[in-house]
């Protein structure tokens, strides 16, 4: 985070764990950005991220999010990160009262896996 901000001194950064990120308040962001985290996270805890990310914006605030798919079985790498497989609809479904305006699978032009892209707007 210190690069960061010494990137981006007019921009607030802060730090906080999935899913409670317990010393930020919610509707106090108009955007917040989870790029590929979600998909670490044990299936069990993906809505209740989710819940929350959502939860911190303003109205008319925006989520971008993304996660990379994992499909069969729950794997880890070799460096013991966990890739979760849970279906979209866990996500959909706490966006339900969102406005979704970009729901999307796209391969990575990095990683070559397929990654899941969603922007909504919370209303």
């Amino acid at each position: 985070m210190a690069e960061a901000r010494t990137r981006h001194p007019d921009v607030r950064f802060q730090f906080g764990a999935l899913p409670e990120l317990e010393r930020l308040a919610d509707g106090s962001f108009v955007n917040v950005l989870c790029e590929t985290v979600i998909m670490h996270l044990e299936a069990k805890r993906v809505q209740a991220s989710v819940r929350k990310l959502l939860a911190l914006l303003k109205p008319r605030g925006t989520l971008y999010l993304s996660w990379r798919v994992t499909e069969g079985a729950d794997v880890r790498d070799e460096k013991g990160r966990l890739y979760s497989v849970f279906a979209p609809s866990l996500v959909t479904e706490v966006l339900s009262d969102a406005a979704i305006e970009l729901n999307e699978k796209r391969v990575s032009a990095s990683s070559g896996k397929i990654v899941h892209r969603i922007v909504a707007r919370r209303r």
